[in-house]
């Protein structure tokens, strides 16, 4: 069984929503979302990766130039999705499109932040500056769990 699967349909209407709500930059781009069932920790922080993003090669794009060729491939981490609430979604999806750039040439490049966060997603979510902490303490709990109780069943 793979590790991988692709994401749902409201989870790419959740994309499209937030793309056009936020970044009409990146109409063009084709994104593709990927959902991974293996938890990502960032141990440097002690936190649960929610996501990432990353440009795709010549090979990626001729694997799925059938799906279109995709410029970008969005990875989910599916407990931490599966936890979250449609809020907490959308701001994940919001801050992994911040890393998009299309260069003068056209070219879709990934930026890094410019904070821990991107300034702009602080200033979004200031009503609520903790959700990624708190969804991240969670996650950890379950991801923990879990393993406690893989462990109990061999």
């Amino acid at each position: 069984m793979s590790r991988y699967y692709e994401a749902d349909g409201v989870t790419k209407t959740l994309l499209t929503q937030v793309r056009e709500e936020r970044f009409e930059g990146l109409e063009g781009a084709k994104i593709k979302l990927i959902m991974s069932l293996k938890p990502k920790i960032d141990t440097l922080r002690g936190a649960m990766v929610f996501a990432s993003i990353k440009t795709t090669n010549e090979v990626e794009k001729y694997l799925t130039e059938q799906e279109s060729g995709y410029d970008y491939f969005v990875f989910i981490n599916s407990l931490v999705w599966d936890l979250a609430n449609e809020k907490d979604r959308k701001r994940i999806l919001s801050h992994e499109l911040r890393h998009c750039f299309i260069d003068e040439k056209g070219n879709y490049k990934v930026v890094r932040h410019d904070i821990e966060d991107f300034y702009v997603e602080v200033q979004l979510n200031k009503d609520d500056p903790m959700w990624g902490q708190a969804l991240s303490t969670i996650s950890m709990a379950k991801y923990e769990q879990m393993k406690e109780e893989e462990k109990a069943n061999k």
